[in-house]
């Protein structure tokens, strides 16, 4: 009976023994290292102008965040929206996919400087 029994645990651990089936796993998405854009704008009352630039124009943005010796963006520049709230300075929006992944307040006047000749405007 011993070895009938040692017989009908082996078989069972030898029928049962396979890998269990893992579920799935969720795909993979990049943590943000900032906020959600629209975690970010929902902090705007509703009357903020909002200027969106992306692939030729976020070299003065680039220019403009490095000016002031900062560390480097943590996730490749893909768009930039400038928020314009009355009687404020700008805000810039620096965005990689649906994240802010930096932002950075300056005067109006210098950033229109900025941006003059990248538009085609005289300096």
């Amino acid at each position: 009976m011993t070895k009938m029994l040692a017989l009908a645990s082996t078989l069972v651990m030898l029928l049962y023994s396979g890998e269990v089936a893992a579920a799935p796993e969720a795909p993979v998405h990049p943590a943000c290292p900032g906020i959600a854009q629209s975690a970010f704008e929902a902090r705007f009352p509703r009357q903020v102008a909002r200027y969106a630039f992306d692939q030729g124009m976020l070299e003065p943005f680039r220019q403009l965040w490095q000016a002031g010796h900062r560390p480097d963006l943590p996730l490749p520049l893909e768009r930039v929206t400038v928020y314009a709230l009355p009687g404020q300075p700008f805000l810039i929006g620096y965005q990689s996919g649906k994240c802010v992944i930096a932002f950075l307040a300056v005067d109006r006047q210098r950033l229109l400087k900025l941006l003059r000749p990248q538009i085609g405007w005289p300096a």
